[in-house]
């Protein structure tokens, strides 16, 4: 055999190394594909039940404790999210935006939980974002229900802060007109109307006084 013929099946052999290669690439990549899209199919009841029995009821339950929530509907937030929104109130002064989803890693072997929160305006450090992970084959549900549990009541530390931060509460301080004591309106005792105008007040004994000589005290008053 010449040294041409040589280097002709060398290459030959090399060529076909890689036809071979790319045959059994091929093969993998569709058997991986099938084993998404088996994953898929699992995972979308399986989204599909932890939104019904448990994302939503904790939401509906969560939104129920708070007259300015406004919890969004799943078919405008996304099939596998829920949103609540807290609107701006006096008791509680910033748009508060709590999102609880279910999504999935990019080869669908893990269900991801995630939490989001947005607050606005900001004026102290909060978690923003949680997540956790579980397998769609063999999801452990009761964790998963502990581990919203604990983001939803972290939510509702997070969100109390707003009534106990000073730079939220500015426009809701009112003082006393008989102590001068400076508080919170919403942790008011009593609260009397005179000559138009509202006053507040830090006890019952600070009430009691201002409605015996109203007059001696209206310099002080702070709406």
């Amino acid at each position: 055999m010449s040294n041409l013929q040589a280097l002709e099946q060398q290459i030959q052999q090399r060529l076909k190394a890689v036809e071979e290669q790319d045959r059994t690439q091929q093969v993998q990549l569709q058997t991986k594909m099938a084993e998404i899209e088996a994953r898929h199919a699992r995972f979308n009841p399986l989204a599909d039940e932890l939104m019904t029995t448990v994302i939503d009821s904790r939401m509906e339950k969560l939104a129920s404790f708070f007259d300015n929530a406004d919890l969004l509907e799943r078919n405008e937030a996304g099939n596998h999210c829920r949103v609540c929104r807290f609107n701006h109130s006096p008791r509680y002064p910033a748009t508060v935006k709590l999102t609880l989803s279910v999504a999935h890693d990019t080869e669908i072997k893990n269900l991801l939980l995630l939490y989001d929160l947005e607050i606005i305006p900001i004026f102290f450090q909060f978690e923003r974002h949680d997540e956790a992970t579980f397998s769609v084959d063999v999801p452990d549900q009761q964790r998963i229900a502990e581990w919203i549990d604990e983001k939803i009541l972290a939510f509702v530390d997070t969100y109390l802060q707003l009534e106990q931060t000073d730079q939220y509460q500015q426009s809701s301080l009112v003082t006393d007109p008989v102590c001068g004591m400076r508080f919170r309106r919403s942790i008011a005792s009593e609260e009397t109307e005179h000559a138009g105008h509202m006053y507040c007040f830090c006890s019952h004994g600070c009430h009691e006084k201002f409605m015996s000589d109203p007059q001696r005290y209206v310099s002080s008053k702070v709406l």
